[in-house]
């Protein structure tokens, strides 16, 4: 496309181009062929021929390249990679920018991600070799952001980062990410905002759309390499990656013939690439609703639940075991690669374990209604507590407990021989279970089988055409959980070892022999579902390696993987994990010797020193957010030995300044938001605790403390519903006092008399269930039975829910834990008269005397006394006019045939036990008066 034609419209075939772009489908699987496709560089990228040789691939780039090139080191590399882009996208048309910026980024995550290495380098093109050094060096640097170091040994990080430069040339950026200098964080994301804005109305927006998708990826592969999320990066990412990019790609179905499998598969990929996103950031809740779009576009039938199964070979019987049950519905619109190879795979070749569980046929017989127990016995049992999983994960795993709750669409399915998934049904099981991996706690018996599930399913499946990446993803999730089992760790470790090396960067001595060379078909296969996955570098394989080892107490092992990667910090922290702290100080400080500026490395030391002035440096070295946070963590609680008093104002200070530079971390919202309730700063704790659930809007705690800030705010109505908000969040939130305690606190405020019923049965509950004593709030009970007896009983006997749930409360629930309070025995007793039951009444005012009259203090206390007396007086006036009223079996009987004697031998006693102490005081003054009241009657 030539200068004179880049603001013509996007033909539909163009279009179409565009979409099998953002796919990586191989040329031929998009029909009819046209002009647009005849770009070398296309071909290159979608042909798996990147790196091959220089003029094949990048024949326009020689021109003045290396020219531009020999400026360095002279000339700065930042300022000699924008000439570079300048230069490239002055002299090829905007298209030809983009494909050359996008093989840049392919051949770079082919170097560090999928393997294997190829010849082509950065002194080879455009720069000499006798600048490699420095080259490296400066790159790295250049591509360090928020005070976070890339790793040392990326290969090539030229390649991404001139293909960075490249992208935002051809954005029009003004303010850059790729820079040595401070990045403006809020004006980078406001271009990338207008930029997604303005893309509607261009008439090249499909191209402009193309533009924004893959910036996208490029960021997130610059994510990758940082050893922490940047804000910036996850922020602008998802900003440029929205709606109206992918409805600017969307082929028009009458297109071409493959219109809608194109469609189809950019729907999927759209989803699942902004899950994988999210799951980069660390801010894995935002995941779920794209993976469950997902779901939705590709109709994916899958539920985990149980069936019996053999594991072992000499077992003669079956166990309860979990098994993931999925079928694909979306087969017509993936078109696969045919030759894909997938790594090479280990047996156990275990003594006692089978290779895979033997799982019993699953039966169903939906006609069958039967309480047979011979039946029942048929019906699927998991054993261990899986209500956590129901609660939990539903929205990423189905769970069904019963055989019966199985999706029709999967009951025909065989658990031991299940049918291949499609490769994008299998990435969304893949994000799925790094979702559940991430948030859940380690080393959870449960959960890991709940995860072997899902890879058993992928991998287990009937062999297809598996993607070496996608198949290879799920095997190195199956030996991360089969290297924490003793009877699987050496299979585990192999297989581990056997993907580090079959990657083949920066591998000199191979452990175990390559099966086979990589054609160039096979590096396309590798390639093609990158950006779905979440991207894990060579280094970040070979140092869990290393993880493993050190678990095993293989140290040399882990010494040796940790010296060959150069990763100084994460062996200082293995190290201070292990309580070897000044190994790991060692470590830190020669690190700073020849890194001075690794703000990271600095911000570690702090924390094991415990050196505030550590912290301070890193901060302004380069505004790492982590030394902020702890510099707050530092004053808000001073150790011992410090001298130091707590200070919140500190404290609270640091913490605005860590979450200025990484706005996107959930604790340390929590933690800013917990100083500003402690401080009496009620605008810092409603702000933070907002942050925190827009963040995660799953935490009890937060929606609580949020209330707890609105309240002091004399935010009520907001108040109550974040505290709705809050009992919503699991099962934790409902056994929560505290957060039932404020919700019928404020709902009593606002006069939502059905929620302070609702609150006041659910506190009786948890306290019930927590032991000891019961508190009641009698002033809100009495409330709720005045409301209750306003209304007259209802005739017909078709009472309210309100009306069923207050009588449930007062007159069952409160009496199972109260048995000493006169004026709650009062209330119940009134409950009863509204009901027409005199005889429970009366029954109340019985107990309500015996709570008073035998209290241990009764001889000590007036004020007991007095309550006694007023008790007794209650029960003389209740037998008076309840004891002649019709009897509970109503055959004639009364509530109390003989309440004459009843009413005078209740004064009697009360009068000999008060006597001796009280026989002087008002209250036996009135006793007189009951005496001789009763005489007349």
């Amino acid at each position: 496309m030539s200068d004179s034609t880049q603001n013509q419209p996007i033909t539909d075939q163009q279009r179409i181009v565009l979409a099998q772009l953002a796919l990586l489908l191989p040329l031929e699987k998009v029909q009819p062929q046209n002009e647009f496709q005849t770009s070398p560089q296309l071909k290159h990228i979608l042909g798996g021929t990147l790196g091959t040789s220089v003029e094949s691939v990048f024949p326009s780039l020689l021109v003045g390249a290396k020219e531009i090139a020999a400026k360095y080191p002279e000339t700065s590399l930042e300022d000699v990679t924008r000439e570079l882009a300048h230069s490239i996208g002055n002299s090829l048309s905007r298209f030809e920018t983009q494909l050359v910026a996008i093989a840049l980024l392919q051949f770079f995550i082919q170097c560090n991600f999928c393997g294997p290495q190829r010849p082509l380098t950065a002194v080879e093109f455009p720069f000499g070799e006798e600048h490699a050094a420095k080259l490296q060096k400066d790159a790295i640097e250049l591509l360090s952001l928020e005070g976070q170091s890339s790793y040392d040994f990326v290969v090539e990080p030229f390649f991404l980062v001139l293909s960075l430069a490249l992208f935002e040339h051809l954005m029009g950026c003004s303010h850059l990410l790729v820079t040595n200098s401070a990045v403006k964080t809020d004006e980078v994301l406001a271009e990338g905002t207008r930029f997604v804005e303005e893309l509607a109305s261009s008439s090249s927006s499909a191209e402009f759309a193309s533009l924004s998708w893959w910036r996208t990826r490029a960021l997130q592969a610059h994510l990758s390499i940082l050893l922490e999320p940047v804000d910036v990066l996850a922020t602008l990412s998802s900003v440029l990656l929205q709606q109206p990019v992918l409805n600017a790609l969307l082929p028009d179905s009458a297109s071409c013939d493959n219109a809608h499998m194109l469609r189809q598969n950019l729907l999927m990929v759209f989803f699942l690439e902004n899950a994988r996103n999210a799951i980069h950031a660390q801010t894995e809740h935002l995941a779920e609703p794209f993976l469950a779009a997902a779901t939705k576009i590709s109709q994916l039938d899958f539920v985990l639940t149980g069936a019996k199964a053999k594991r072992t070979k000499f077992q003669t019987f079956h166990a309860s075991s979990l098994v993931l049950l999925a079928k694909s519905q979306m087969e017509e619109f993936c078109p696969e690669h045919t030759a894909d190879v997938a790594p090479q795979t280990y047996e156990l070749n275990s003594d006692l374990l089978l290779e895979k569980p033997q799982y019993e046929s699953l039966d169903f017989d939906d006609n069958n209604n039967s309480e047979d127990p011979a039946q029942e016995a048929k019906k699927i049992k998991l054993d261990g507590d899986l209500s956590y999983l129901v609660l939990e994960k539903e929205k990423l795993l189905p769970i069904c407990m019963q055989s019966t709750d199985i999706p029709i669409a999967l009951r025909s399915l065989n658990p031991n021989e299940q049918p291949p998934l499609v490769n994008l049904d299998v990435l969304q099981l893949l994000l799925r279970l790094v979702i559940i991996k991430q948030t859940s706690p380690s080393g959870n018996a449960m959960v890991e089988e709940e995860l072997l599930a899902v890879v058993s399913r992928i991998i287990y499946s009937s062999q297809g055409n598996n993607n070496w990446a996608i198949f290879g993803r799920a095997l190195w999730e199956r030996s991360l959980l089969e290297t924490s089992k003793a009877r699987t760790v050496e299979r585990g470790i192999l297989q581990m070892t056997s993907l580090v090396e079959e990657a083949g960067i920066h591998i000199k001595t191979r452990t175990i022999p390559q099966l086979q060379e990589t054609t160039c078909e096979d590096v396309h296969s590798r390639l093609r579902y990158m950006h779905q996955l979440p991207l894990m570098g060579h280094w970040k394989m070979d140092a869990k390696l290393a993880e493993k080892y050190m678990a095993l107490g293989v140290i040399k092992s882990a010494i040796d993987i940790y010296e060959r990667l150069n990763m100084v910090t994460e062996a200082a922290l293995c190290y201070a994990a292990i309580d070897e702290e000044q190994q790991a100080e060692r470590m830190l400080v020669a690190r700073l010797e020849s890194h001075p500026k690794d703000a990271r490395a600095i911000s570690i030391l702090g924390d094991i020193r415990q050196d505030p002035q550590l912290w301070e440096t890193a901060w302004e070295v380069g505004h790492y957010a982590k030394a902020k946070a702890s510099l707050s963590r530092y004053y808000y609680q001073p150790p011992a030995d410090s001298g130091l008093k707590r200070d919140l104002q500190l404290a609270l200070q640091h913490m605005h300044d860590c979450l200025s530079a990484s706005p996107l971390n959930y604790e340390n919202w929590f933690f800013y938001g917990c100083c500003g309730l402690e401080s009496g700063n009620q605008e810092i704790a409603a702000e933070a605790f907002t942050r925190c659930v827009s963040l995660d809007d799953t935490n009890s705690h937060a929606w609580s403390n949020l209330a707890s800030a609105l309240l002091k705010l004399d935010k009520t109505k907001q108040a109550f519903n974040a505290l709705k908000r809050a009992l919503q969040q699991g099962e934790g939130a409902k056994r929560s006092w505290r957060i039932f305690e404020n919700y019928l606190l404020v709902a009593a405020k606002l006069g939502e008399w059905n929620d302070v019923l609702h609150a006041s049965r659910e506190l009786l509950k948890i306290r019930k269930e927590e032991g000891g004593e019961v508190v009641l709030d009698i002033p809100v009970l009495e409330k709720l039975v005045q409301l209750l007896v306003e209304e007259p009983y209802p005739a017909d006997q078709r009472r309210s829910h309100f009306q069923l749930s207050c009588i449930d409360l007062i007159c069952n629930m409160v009496p199972s834990v109260v048995n000493h309070n006169a004026r709650v025995w009062r209330l119940v007793g009134r409950v009863e008269i509204w009901q027409g039951k005199p005889w429970a009444a009366l029954d109340c005012a019985e107990k309500a005397y015996r709570a008073t009259s035998l209290r241990p203090d009764l001889d000590t206390s007036e004020e007991a006394w007095n309550e006694a007396v007023e008790a007794c007086s209650d029960l003389v006036s209740a037998y008076e006019s309840l004891g002649e009223l019709p009897g509970k079996h109503g055959a004639g009987d009364v509530v109390c045939k003989d309440w004459k004697y009843k009413a005078r031998s209740s004064v009697r006693s009360l009068m000999s036990k008060g006597k001796q102490m009280w026989e002087d005081s008002t209250g036996w003054d009135t006793l007189l008066e009951l005496k001789e009241q009763i005489a007349s009657l």
